[in-house]
Formats: structure tokens, sequence, C-alpha cells
């Protein structure tokens, strides 16, 4: 494993997901469009022209905020050490894999709050590690959709961020290859069998370890564990 390999996976996991930020992006479009429409109309109405043109504008900074991040992730990089809120990275890239998983009749849940404290390490990898996680979580679930959980812990000395799928598990013959660049059981054209190597390889990258194994009563759980001062290579 190395960097190019996994800015050919990030490439490929984002353009997957342009059709969810298209759609999100749509949504604020047709704000905007809307209430442009009703402020010509209303004419000489001056409240309903001044809420409109709050709307608009809300809508407007939004797509620009959408595009960003978005753009932000996606760009091949060299790793940069900085702090940052691991909550609020959670929130960006549920927002981008919201359509993906919808469309697979998948249901996020990310918890209500989140520990304090900072992650130091590489933000666009942290993000591209746990979205190839929740992707091998929703794929696991492929033709019946289900729950995907989140879970995060700061345990003082470590962080912890928990996947779980309501899939069927993966099978004993098969646990032991998950992390082997290119093997996947999918047929899909986008299943590259790489979510879970480059995950591992950027969670080594930062400090941390990555496992993956069954829950006693059925699906799969991931599990992150990082130091508190995570470290790049």
């Amino acid at each position: 494993m190395n960097r190019k390999a996994v800015e050919q996976y990030r490439l490929s996991l984002f353009g997957r997901m342009v059709m969810g930020v298209s759609h999100e992006v749509d949504n604020h479009l047709s704000v905007i469009l809307g209430f442009a429409e009703l402020i010509q109309i209303a004419g000489g109405a001056e409240k309903k022209a001044v809420d409109g043109a709050g709307k608009i504008l809300a809508a407007g900074e939004r797509i620009n905020a959408i595009i960003k991040q978005f753009s932000q992730y996606v760009r091949p990089h060299a790793p940069v050490r900085e702090p940052f809120v691991p909550g609020d990275v959670l929130a960006e890239i549920a927002l981008f894999a919201k359509y993906d998983l919808g469309r697979g009749n998948v249901t996020l849940s990310l918890p209500q709050a989140f520990p304090a404290g900072l992650v130091t390490g590489d933000r666009r990898d942290f993000a591209l590690a746990l979205l190839a996680l929740l992707m091998n979580g929703t794929e696991a679930m492929a033709g019946t959709g289900g729950g995907l959980g989140l879970s995060v812990a700061n345990h003082g000395e470590t962080w912890e961020f928990r996947v779980t799928d309501e899939g069927p598990g993966i099978p004993a013959n098969i646990l032991p290859r998950v992390f082997e660049e290119g093997f996947t059981t999918r047929t899909e054209p986008y299943n590259s069998g790489m979510g879970l190597p480059v995950a591992r390889f950027l969670v080594a990258e930062a400090g941390g370890t990555i496992t993956v194994g069954n829950l006693p009563d059925g699906g799969c759980t991931a599990t992150i564990v990082l130091p508190v001062r995570t470290s790049v290579r």
C-alpha cells in the first residue's frame, strides 16, 4: 500500500458520492429559485421580500459550504498533521454519504453528542478511513437495508470510533482476508476491494489500529482506535 493507491481510492469513492452531493446542492438551489420567484411576485410586499432574500442567502451559503467541503476532502494531498474536532468531520462525511445510504435503504445513526477533545492527524485521511468503513457496512446490507451505527468514545489516552451494521456478518473463511488489497466478494463495478486496506493503511499512519469482527447476534463491527495525540509519518 502507498499514497498513490490511497489517492486512487479517494477519487473513486468521492466520485461515487457525486450524485449525493449533487442532490444536496439541487435541494438548496430549489430554495433559491423558489424564493427568488416569490420576491418577484411579492413586488412591494417588503417583509416577504426581506424574508425571501434571507432564505436565498442562507441556501446560497449552504451550497458554498457543501462544495468547499467536498472539494477539500476529494483533493489528493500530502498528509498534514493538524488538530481537528472529530464530530465536525463525522457530520460532513455523513452528509456526503447520505444519498448512497438512502439508496440502499440504510439508516445511519450518529451520536447525539460527541465527546470533547481533539484528534491530531490528517483530517482528510481520517474522513476517508471512516467513509470506507461506512461504505463497507452499507454494502454488507445490500439488498436488505438496515441500521448502520457509528459510536465515538474518548477514553482519555485513546479515541475509539466504531461502525456496526446489521448485515449477515463475515464468513469465518473470509474474515482473515478482509484487509487484503483487491480482495472482495462483491461484483458491482465500484467494489474494488480497497476500502478496508486503505482504511488500515491510513489508521496505521496515524499511529492507530483497526479491527473487524462479527457481532454475537449478527452483523459486523469495525473499530478504529487512535491515540489522543496522533502523528503522520
